[in-house]
């Protein structure tokens, strides 16, 4: 855990993480690394560690944060699992 964060209550993590659930269902065209950034800060967890918990190379999720580099598919779904958030399309409409 990020030791810059005073640790949350189990009701208080299960909180922010609805909150963010909703914030992250209210815009599905927001980019991938901002999905990120906004997954791992609510889960309040460092590059390293979250990067670790994805099995992806801290390396990598911060060349992605950073918008260096564009993740595979399957990278992002590696990155966007801790939430149970899938990969998918936003269609516009006609």
């Amino acid at each position: 855990m990020d030791k810059r964060f005073k640790p949350l209550s189990p009701a208080e993590a299960i909180e922010a993480r609805r909150a963010l659930a909703d914030e992250l269902a209210a815009d599905p065209s927001m980019p991938i690394p901002t999905v990120i950034r906004k997954i791992r800060g609510a889960l309040r967890l460092t590059i390293a560690e979250y990067a670790k918990l994805c099995g992806v190379s801290a390396r990598t999720l911060q060349d992605i944060e950073r918008e260096e580099s564009s993740p595979t598919l399957a990278t992002a779904e590696k990155l966007l699992r801790p939430m149970g958030m899938v990969v998918s399309a936003v269609i516009k409409p006609r």
